[in-house]
């Protein structure tokens, strides 16, 4: 299915028309990357499946009633935030892949609260959160970053930045190709772009038709399939998504069942240091409990139970003086100060490994059968047992298997994941050489031993950085690119992390096909 900003566009049209005003009754999971959302309207019930599984993302009406199989702590908090909640109406970002449900819901101290469900349909990317007054409350993806967005509770939520326009009114006076309408307008898919170039018309304008390619199996939001194909033709955009055939799921390779293991640890552990730092902050106050006693103005040796001062009170032991009792207080002071160092030390090791286990799935996603061992390498150190390969007596030296596209006298040197992305960018790379990486996501490490750059060399070596990356399936990617001499490596952090200077920004869509004739000069 081409899910693209077009189609998103119609389908929060379609979804308005039967939710808005409509009461979310209940919420439930039935499987991993898919929830049910059970709302009511006008002696009517219905029924939302909301996917975020790549390769049947989207949110559509269904007839079928799956059934809950599944309990989660995102799942919790969808019930704790929006059950009860009225649909005030359904709004999409721009003309982007991202719907946002506008929710209301009453509160006895608060009175009437906003809320917002926001799903980026991205793909292997597509995320859900729940935000209130701009912060994200939760989010069923979490990652955090040293700078740019942050998906975790509590940062402020920012939508994917772009340069692009909406699609509403396109100026052909400055389309020469439909390459030209992807990389200037948002949401329009390369299959959208050539079929607007070849009738010369406006986004608006087009009637849809939902349709899906029988042999193909291929669907869109209105006919734009050959026409001596077979097809099938449905009335509702939610018909033809509920009517998609579902791949079985891949089975999962042992490097993800450790990765996620070993996330779940980490998350967990996040959830113990917050609750530890809390407990510190509050013991900070005990310094104020002990200097009230000083204040108070009574003999140090007195024995009370309680202590009055400016309408606050505080509970003592009255078995020790006020003199013992504060200097209880001012130990419990100490100590909370002494932890929250310590504390806030492990946390921030503990982020690290939650962004470089974050990474690790990027880079699982980026490897290939004769690079799997390079990743294999990286996992090790973490408790991951590799299978032993027949042992060779002869030493050789293996270098990483990286990416090598030939171009002429260029060559484009591609590393998917930690120890290939250290090997191109301080081992292959010259100082002049140029490298490129997505801008503030995990992914590939790219060179290009050029010292002198066109924009040919500029879009094709950005379009691979943002290909290995953990942003290929989005739109307008950012792609950051300076020479090797202005990369210095960040000691202290694992996995491989750089900072870099004096650096240029592309803004780069994926076309897939030119992507693919690229790769068959490796």
């Amino acid at each position: 299915m081409v899910f693209d900003g077009f189609f998103v566009y119609h389908l929060v049209r379609e979804l308005n028309t039967q939710l808005e005003k409509a009461r979310l009754e209940k919420i439930y999971q039935t499987n991993e990357m898919s929830f049910v959302f059970v709302f009511y309207s006008r002696g009517q019930r219905m029924f939302m499946n909301l996917n975020l599984s790549s390769h049947n993302f989207g949110a559509y009406l269904t007839q079928t009633k799956n059934e809950s199989t599944q309990n989660s702590q995102f799942l919790n908090s969808l019930k704790r935030n929006l059950e009860g909640a009225i649909v005030q109406n359904i709004s999409q970002y721009k003309t982007d892949r991202v719907m946002i449900f506008n929710f209301t819901i009453s509160d006895f101290i608060d009175g009437t609260i906003t809320k917002q469900l926001i799903f980026e349909a991205m793909g292997k990317h597509s995320n859900l959160l729940i935000i209130k007054d701009g912060l994200i409350v939760d989010t069923f993806k979490k990652m955090f970053f040293a700078e740019g967005r942050q998906l975790i509770p509590q940062a402020h939520f920012e939508f994917f930045p772009t340069s692009k326009l909406p699609f509403d009114q396109i100026d052909y006076s400055k389309i020469f190709s439909y390459k030209d309408i992807v990389d200037q307008y948002m949401g329009v898919s390369p299959i959208l772009a050539k079929y607007l170039i070849e009738h010369n018309i406006q986004i608006t304008d087009i009637k849809i038709n939902p349709t899906k390619q029988i042999d193909s199996k291929k669907s869109y939001i209105f006919d734009i399939f050959d026409t001596n194909k077979e097809k099938k033709h449905y009335t509702t955009i939610s018909e033809l998504m509920d009517d998609q055939d579902i791949e079985k799921k891949a089975s999962v390779s042992s490097h993800q069942v450790f990765i996620e293991k070993q996330l779940k640890k980490l998350l967990k552990k996040r959830e113990q240091f917050t609750g530890m730092l809390e407990s510190a902050q509050q013991n900070l106050l005990n310094k104020e409990k002990g200097d009230m006693i000083y204040q108070s103005g009574l003999k140090m040796s007195e024995r009370v139970s309680e202590l009055q001062s400016n309408d606050e009170s505080i509970l003592l032991d009255p078995t020790k003086t006020l003199n013992e009792n504060a200097q209880i207080f001012y130990k419990l002071y100490q100590k909370a100060k002494r932890s929250i160092e310590h504390i806030t030390s492990q946390n921030t090791q503990n982020e690290d490994l939650i962004t470089l286990f974050n990474e690790f799935l990027t880079y699982l996603d980026l490897s290939s059968t004769d690079s799997i061992k390079d990743f294999e390498t990286e996992l090790v150190p973490f408790g991951y047992k590799m299978v032993k390969a027949k042992q060779n007596h002869k030493k050789q030296i293996q270098k990483p298997n990286i990416i090598i596209i030939n171009d002429g006298d260029i060559h484009y040197y591609i590393g998917k994941n930690s120890l290939q992305n250290e090997y191109v960018t301080h081992k292959l790379a010259k100082k002049d050489d140029y490298w490129f990486h997505v801008k503030d996501f995990p992914g590939a490490h790219l060179i290009v031993d050029t010292d002198q750059l066109n924009e040919n060399i500029i879009r094709k070596a950005s379009m691979l950085a943002a290909y290995f990356s953990s942003m290929k399936y989005s739109s307008s990617i950012a792609v950051d690119y300076t020479q090797i001499k202005n990369i210095k490596k960040i000691s202290g952090k694992p996995g491989y992390h750089v900072n870099y200077k004096n650096y240029k920004t592309m803004f780069i869509d994926i076309d897939e096909n030119k992507v693919l004739s690229y790769l068959k000069n490796v």
